[in-house]
């Protein structure tokens, strides 16, 4: 038995040294991050199919010149992975998406590290059908499917339960980034966001139109979004470092105003002046959905650079979403997208992302390889 015993102990060791990915994910940051980086995001789709090809993904990424891609990493109740704290959330429990996809993209051909980032998906929709009072509410009065209220984020366990997922993916895989998204305050007129936005502003009710709606455009209300949104981004901030993941850039994807590039959007809670106080960076959505043309976005790069912004805590993404296009249906055409992000990199910007991967077509890579080769 103790011959046995010491052969199983053998074999087992001999597992564990063989294939020791199993146990530690693939470092997906370089120590010394590029000055330029142009990436591509992958959904969350793509992340956790098993057919996925991350081979042939890699081979593309390399054949375009991207330095860097960022993976969807889920939801806090939907993840890419066995969340220790929360093992029934995993999409695939006992799977690990995301070191799966970070071993076959985290090296070029070159052999340099490729900067891999991750995205964190703030909707909740399960934990909302289940318990509907972390909801956010309309101006009606009707609560939401998607958004958590302004409380939950600022003080409920939605915005716990956030930071813990940031903290977990940080101390994890060390990512290059990790970018909130979906992360919105439009949805905030309920009795708890009243007593919330009372305690901020000392007003004694919401702003409120002729018609007696609360007015998400007035001021106020932008900046104490914003507020909101900023202290969940420290807490975040200070969650990582205490992970033993300082060196990972919190990040934080905004809508923009076309019309005032440096201003964001604060109904939704994005006023970049107050964001730009908790987070590393921004990721603008440069998206013109075909509705735009394409230099446009270059348009909106300069106004910023023009504004004395500091360009290296922005990341210009462009979009393929095309709901008016027709060639192909729902998806930029490759001569729109090579005008976006070629006219982005020309006005000033230093880090350029299109997303998402499942839409790119072969005639879109050929683009990004003339831009990014």
């Amino acid at each position: 038995m103790i011959v046995v015993a010491a052969l199983l102990a053998v074999v087992v060791t001999g597992v564990v040294v063989a294939r020791p990915w199993q146990e530690v994910p693939p470092r997906m940051r370089s120590p010394e991050p590029p000055r330029t980086l142009r990436s591509v995001s992958v959904d969350f789709g793509v992340v956790t199919d098993p057919t996925t090809d991350w081979e042939a993904l890699d081979a593309r990424l390399d054949a375009a010149g991207a330095t860097g891609v960022d993976l969807n990493a889920g939801r806090v109740e939907f993840t890419a992975f066995d969340w220790a704290e929360h093992p029934e959330s995993a999409a695939e429990p006992g799977t690990d998406h995301l070191a799966r996809a970070a071993r076959a993209l985290r090296l070029t051909a070159d052999g340099e590290q490729r900067q891999i980032g991750l995205i964190v998906d703030a909707y909740v929709p399960r934990w909302i059908a289940q318990d509907p009072s972390v909801a956010g509410v309309d101006a009606d009065g009707d609560r939401v499917t998607y958004d958590a209220s302004a409380t939950q984020l600022a003080q409920g366990p939605v915005g716990d339960r956030l930071v813990a997922y940031v903290a977990a993916l940080g101390a994890r895989y060390q990512p290059s980034q990790i970018a909130l998204t979906e992360l919105f305050l439009y949805h905030s007129w309920g009795d708890d966001d009243l007593a919330l936005y009372r305690a901020a502003t000392g007003a004694a009710d919401w702003p409120r139109g002729e018609d007696g709606r609360p007015d998400g455009l007035d001021p106020t209300v932008g900046t104490w979004r914003s507020e909101v949104i900023a202290d969940l981004l420290r807490r975040m901030r200070t969650a990582l470092d205490e992970a033993g993941a300082s060196g990972v850039a919190l990040a934080m994807d905004v809508e923009v105003d076309w019309a005032d590039p440096p201003r964001g959007v604060p109904s939704s809670g994005h006023e970049y002046a107050v964001l730009l106080r908790a987070a590393d960076r921004l990721v603008l959505w440069a998206y013109t959905f075909a509705a735009r043309p394409p230099s446009e976005v270059g348009t909106f790069t300069a106004a910023l650079v023009a504004a004395g912004e500091d360009m290296s805590r922005f990341v210009l993404s462009v979009g393929l979403w095309a709901p008016a296009s027709l060639d192909p249906p729902g998806a930029l055409p490759a001569s729109a997208l090579a005008e976006a992000v070629g006219s982005a990199q020309t006005a000033g910007a230093t880090h350029v992302n299109v997303t998402p991967a499942s839409l790119l077509s072969d005639e879109d890579w050929a683009a990004l390889t003339d831009l990014w080769r």
